[in-house]
């Protein structure tokens, strides 16, 4: 079986790299080239990649401000001639970070993680209905559909519901954001994510839900609303 991988680069020699890289392993076939964050986003909107190899510095939309607003969680390997992004990647749950010029031995140690993430990661066939997350102490399962939208408050989310009470977790946005399907949830802002089935209207800088309640949409967060 082969896994498929999207190369994002502003630059054409990183490709030709990647691509010859890329074509020596027998479980990796490249689906799409993409030469800045913007392209990158509304091709991943559009179509599911295991593995998306990712340079930083690109126009319009960096490889950071990406990882921020991916639609779905997937596999990501920074490839970069900075060596200063360290920290960003780590909050970002990035696999590995392989600096330019990248050398087959060292594209090689990158895929040995990435196959070790692969197996585990195609497990999971149909979205889930319900998250469970820990509420004073002790877990609860939540229905996904009784969610309207939820808010980062502090070192804390907060879950608004459609006819309950909200509640507040000691959790963050990143890791609720991996719990939650990217067919029914959209993050809008890094403070909100939303409900898709219960927006009402969509404004250039803001968003109406259901119950009439108004969140504002973050600039780099947008892009996932036009599609």
């Amino acid at each position: 079986m082969k896994y498929t991988c999207l190369v994002v680069d502003d630059e054409a020699p990183a490709h030709k790299v990647l691509h010859s890289h890329i074509s020596k392993s027998d479980f990796l076939e490249i689906v799409g080239d993409c030469y800045d964050g913007k392209e990158a986003l509304d091709f991943l909107t559009k179509n599911k990649v295991d593995v998306v190899f990712l340079d930083i510095e690109m126009p319009r939309l960096t490889g950071l401000e990406l990882l921020q607003c991916l639609p779905y969680p997937t596999i990501v390997i920074l490839t970069t001639a900075y060596s200063n992004f360290g920290f960003e990647a780590y909050q970002n749950d990035v696999v590995d970070y392989m600096l330019k010029p990248i050398s087959y031995p060292r594209f090689l140690k990158a895929l040995n993680k990435v196959q070790a993430l692969l197996v585990p990661k195609i497990i999971q066939t149909k979205d889930p209905v319900e998250i469970e997350l820990k509420l004073d102490g002790i877990m609860k399962q939540i229905k996904l559909d009784d969610i309207l939208y939820i808010e980062a408050v502090g070192n804390y989310i907060k879950i608004h519901f459609k006819h309950e009470k909200a509640i507040l977790v000691t959790q963050t946005m990143k890791y609720i954001s991996s719990l939650l399907p990217s067919t029914s949830f959209t993050r809008i802002h890094k403070s909100y994510i939303v409900h898709r089935s219960e927006i009402k209207e969509i404004k250039k800088t803001v968003l109406t839900l259901s119950n009439s309640i108004s969140l504002p949409i973050g600039r780099k967060y947008s892009v996932l609303l036009e599609q």
